[in-house]
């Protein structure tokens, strides 16, 4: 019963945690793992205490899911560089300095304990990453590189813990040419999976009429493809990312389906994120009486290996800044010497590093006692220091908004608006004029974000109800047009989906407008996509 309260505490903390950093700007799961800990050392109250094997299978498969969901293959087919430099090669060549450093600091440590450490603390989380830069405005840009990175780069991690693990419990070397066709079948097999699946659930999904079921659906998907894949050794984070892309791309949703699973998948989102950072926060107890004594050594292990991570990071960053800077890339950063600090700022552990450390069995190394605090301070100065002074850096560092910003937001408006008025045109004969006019007319003021006189809107109106059957034809195919050319657009390289579904909620707005009041006037159209905003 008392892990049972805990819960439901933490779950309370969560949300509001998450109003009070709404309110100041400060980024929410940084903040809460703060304020968890010291409400764990009151006598009498209990921390959640979930096995160490079941952190990853719990929390992992939602959270990446909700993550990948606002993905697009466009996206990813143009950020693909950043797969292979970020998600792959920099974890690795984190992990080959962290071993490095942690052989040197912890004395009579193997090279096999070494990389399982390494490869527990080497990847970015993207819950992490996700939470805490959201909230501190970086510019889109720059998260939509963070979140394509963090997608993936726990793949590469996980197979080389899980390498290394395996020649800690035999007591041998550790063989890398088999790890390194065990990464190629673990990214190759989670990828031919995830396109099936993703294929498959969409059918399903477009054939279910009920929203509430094809939200359900969405929900178990993750874990049961998470499981299955791990039962056949492949990568669950690539296979969930990308059935969740492929689904995305493939089902035929309706205005209510986008808005209500939006909606969803942000509760969900929050309350994972805020019990995982929670159980962080939690764990702080549990370290300190595992560590003893040994507990001010373990901090300083900690900082050491949480520096080097930061400076191979840096130095990577400033790497593909010139990379980027020589190739005239315009869309992926770092583009600028202060994007080269942001995200090196912006490598944030979390969820990932801590369930890895706890994986860990104690017969693995002498210092199994001094990981969980290792491991939380590498969590404090990777993502709790740097989350509270992100918003203060984002200021220092002038990072403006993409030049280009309004100009897509203008783009895709027209160009969905542009793709209902032909539709109208092109069906426009077979229905009554005063119809025609009114459907028109209609669309232009909503496209322009214009209101109609009221007076005059008044007429027409009185007119439009002599020609509702037509009229109403003319809306549906006029919006059902627009959401096509957006989900369109979706797919395409030079649009951030981010970019597309924020136009695309707008005419989602529209459209339930529309339903609740017949031709809705542009007046109440505007005032609901401005009081949704």
């Amino acid at each position: 019963m008392g892990t049972f309260i805990a819960l439901i505490g933490l779950l309370l903390a969560t949300v509001f945690v998450a109003a009070i950093g709404e309110r100041t700007g400060i980024p929410w799961p940084a903040l809460l793992t703060i304020v968890v800990v010291p409400f764990i050392f009151i006598p009498g109250i209990d921390t959640v205490s979930i096995p160490p094997h079941l952190i990853l299978p719990i929390f992992l498969p939602p959270l990446l899911w909700s993550l990948a969901r606002r993905t697009s293959w466009g996206q990813i087919a143009s950020q693909l560089n950043v797969v292979l430099t970020m998600s792959v090669i920099l974890v690795f060549l984190t992990i080959a300095a962290l071993t490095a450093t942690a052989m040197w600091i912890l004395p009579g440590l193997s090279l096999a304990a070494a990389m399982v450490i390494a490869a527990a603390i080497a990847p970015p989380d993207p819950v992490a990453v996700e939470a805490v830069a959201g909230p501190a405005g970086i510019p889109k840009r720059i998260t939509g590189t963070l979140q394509t990175e963090g997608l993936f780069n726990d793949a590469a991690s996980i197979v080389t813990f899980n390498m290394a693990m395996a020649a800690v419990v035999a007591h041998g070397e550790v063989n890398f040419t088999k790890g390194f066709f065990e990464f190629l079948y673990a990214a190759a097999v989670a990828v031919v999976v995830g396109l099936i699946v993703g294929r498959l659930a969409a059918l399903f999904a477009n054939s279910v009429p009920d929203s509430v079921i094809r939200t359900a659906f969405t929900w178990v998907l993750p874990f049961a493809i998470y499981a299955g894949c791990e039962a056949i050794h492949a990568s669950g984070v690539i296979a969930i990312v990308i059935a969740a892309v492929e689904l995305s791309s493939r089902s035929t949703m309706t205005a209510e389906d986008r808005l209500t699973g939006h909606s969803f998948w942000a509760t969900v989102e929050l309350l994972f994120t805020g019990v995982a950072f929670g159980l962080i926060g939690m764990s702080v107890r549990d370290a300190i009486d595992d560590a003893g004594t040994s507990i001010w050594p373990a901090v300083k292990v900690g900082v050491v290996l949480s520096i080097v991570a930061f400076a191979v990071r840096l130095v990577w960053m400033w790497v593909l800044y010139k990379l980027n800077q020589h190739k005239g890339r315009t869309r992926i950063a770092p583009l600028r010497l202060q994007e080269v600090l942001l995200m090196a700022w912006s490598g944030m552990r979390g969820l990932v590093t801590l369930a890895l450390v706890l994986a860990i069995p104690p017969s693995a190394t002498e210092y199994h006692h001094e990981l969980s605090v290792i491991a939380l301070t590498v969590l404090t100065c990777t993502m709790v220091v740097p989350g509270l002074l992100l918003p203060w850096l984002v200021g220092r560092l002038d990072l403006r908004k993409a030049p280009d910003a309004d100009r897509v937001y203008e783009e895709l408006n027209q160009r969905a608006y542009a793709a209902a008025r032909r539709a109208v045109r092109e069906h426009g004969q077979e229905h009554a004029p005063e119809a025609y006019a009114m459907v028109q007319d209609w669309l232009e003021s909503i496209a322009d974000k214009r209101l109609l006189d009221s007076e005059t809107t008044d007429e027409r109106m009185a007119t439009f109800e002599r020609a509702r059957e037509s009229a109403l034809e003319m809306q549906r195919v006029a919006l059902k047009a627009a959401s096509r050319e957006l989900h369109k657009a979706r797919r395409e390289r030079r649009y951030d989906p981010a970019d597309v579904d924020a136009v695309q909620a707008d005419l989602d707005r529209v459209i339930l407008g529309t339903k609740r009041s017949v031709l809705a006037r542009p007046s109440q159209v505007i005032k609901m996509e401005r009081k949704q905003r």
